[in-house]
């Protein structure tokens, strides 16, 4: 995997997960004006969204926005950041909660999946990662939480292949990208007001983690229960979507 920059902007979000249980998912804290945009980040998608459309979600004037944010690309950077500072924090804790490699990683496959299902409008901001240009010096800080995040599951997953817990013939950096691709593509799906809560969902796709890298004597990870997060108050807004 790539080596995180080590130049990258001072991050501008912390989450404190001491002493804190990993499944426990609260809100990311957010200024009004960032709750606003990614609602209408969400709800419209990035192009579909103007910047008088956030100014106006979170009620304040445009100069006022303009003060606190340099323009809507900036508010997709600051919200891209945000969520990444949550996954990396959450998943750095779910790991280390862990005592084997399969643990390790059905514990940050869960925590990733929570950080989907618990904030879908946050988690969905990903999807707009593609509108910063290659050469745009603000996408380093996003990319390099990133890669450190794929580097502690390479790392956890590397080591359970090589005390013979994980059985698998593919490349470490295959089996992260549809790791990766399948958590992320929870956001397409998922609806609270569905039939499964995020707590459910979450689980199993713990368990089909493991199966993915041929964990071994894993049966007894199936019995872990997960905290139901239904009364999240950033999904309570989205109540009124259907899942499929």
């Amino acid at each position: 995997m790539a080596e995180a920059g080590k130049d990258a902007a001072p991050r501008r979000f912390t989450i404190d997960t001491e002493g804190v249980d990993w499944r426990r998912r609260e809100p990311v804290p957010l200024p009004p004006t960032l709750v606003a945009a990614k609602r209408a980040f969400y709800e419209r998608g990035f192009h579909g969204t103007s910047i008088r459309d956030i100014a106006s979600r979170a009620g304040v004037s445009l100069p006022t926005l303009y003060y606190h944010h340099d323009n809507k690309l900036g508010i997709l950077v600051e919200l891209l950041e945000a969520a990444m500072t949550s996954v990396l924090a959450w998943v750095g804790a779910a790991i280390e909660a862990g005592d084997t490699p399969s643990e390790k990683l059905s514990n940050a496959i869960e925590s990733i999946v929570l950080h989907m299902t618990s904030d879908l409008e946050l988690a969905s901001v990903a999807h707009e990662f593609r509108h910063l240009a290659a050469d745009d010096p603000r996408r380093e800080n996003y990319v390099a939480m990133r890669t450190e995040t794929e580097n502690m599951l390479a790392e956890v997953i590397e080591a359970g292949r090589e005390s013979g817990e994980f059985r698998f013939d593919e490349d470490i950096k295959d089996v992260l990208r549809y790791l990766f691709g399948a958590c992320q593509a929870v956001t397409t799906w998922y609806r609270p007001s569905g039939a499964r809560t995020p707590a459910e969902v979450a689980r199993s796709y713990a368990l089909i983690s493991l199966r993915v890298v041929g964990a071994q004597n894993v049966d007894h990870l199936g019995d872990t229960q997960t905290t139901d997060n239904d009364s999240n108050d950033s999904n309570r807004s989205l109540k009124e979507r259907k899942q499929p």
